[in-house]
């Protein structure tokens, strides 16, 4: 039986550079480099098809761009994309805006990953209950998850990625389709999030003053990606 590793306590720093992405002869990344922590909470800024959704993916290991240098553990470097997607995908997770859940229930939804992983019946039932506790929501366990709400869903999305405990997890415009009171439930999940060393980089149009702990800022523009500490007051 294979066990669960959980890394994101020793952290992981990485730095991806020379990342370039053009499609119908239109540059959409620009010699991108970028330094991400898992203490790192960014907001990822920019216009509309500026980019955003497609660097996540990228950095997911979800999407090849046309030039790509990995470099992780300070030591190790690795130009292939091949050997770095497998890398990306192990340690990073991309939510899209309206995540996918399998049909099933809650629990099935959650327990995917640790079942892939081997846990038996007791573990993954421990670790998918200890999730829901996370996101608010333990007494949808049993619940259709095709009668969610978009919010709900969104939630359960964030479990099924933070009980396999990935070192980044990566949310493209996650509010987009929440009402009032699902973003604040949803704030408060994702700010929890980084008690357990997970990074993490949200996408959106939205300053969220107040409500999320960011503390770095990127913003896309014409390819090119600038960065500063995060402004609450900006």
């Amino acid at each position: 039986m294979t066990e669960l590793k959980y890394t994101t306590a020793e952290g992981l720093k990485v730095q991806l550079d020379n990342i370039n992405l053009c499609k119908n002869k239109q540059i959409i990344l620009q010699n991108i480099q970028v330094t991400l922590s898992s203490d790192d909470f960014i907001l990822m800024t920019g216009q509309n098809g500026s980019g955003k959704s497609t660097f996540l993916k990228i950095i997911a290991g979800l999407l090849k761009p046309d030039s790509f240098n990995l470099n992780y553990s300070e030591q190790l470097k690795n130009n292939s994309w091949q050997s770095s997607k497998k890398f990306l995908r192990q340690h990073f997770c991309y939510l899209h805006q309206t995540p996918y859940l399998f049909s099933g229930s809650v629990y099935d939804n959650i327990a995917y990953g640790l079942k892939y992983r081997g846990l038996n019946k007791a573990e993954i039932s421990h670790k998918v209950h200890e999730a829901l506790e996370l996101i608010s929501l333990p007494h949808l366990v049993q619940r259709n998850s095709q009668v969610l709400s978009g919010g709900e869903k969104q939630r359960v999305a964030i479990a099924r990625s933070w009980v396999i405990q990935p070192n980044f997890i990566l949310l493209d415009e996650p509010f987009a389709n929440m009402d009032k009171h699902s973003r604040h439930r949803t704030y408060a999940t994702i700010n929890q999030l980084k008690e357990d060393n997970i990074g993490i980089i949200i996408t959106s149009h939205d300053p969220h003053r107040g409500e999320l702990d960011f503390n770095k800022q990127m913003h896309l523009y014409q390819g090119i990606i600038s960065e500063k500490e995060y402004e609450s007051n900006a």
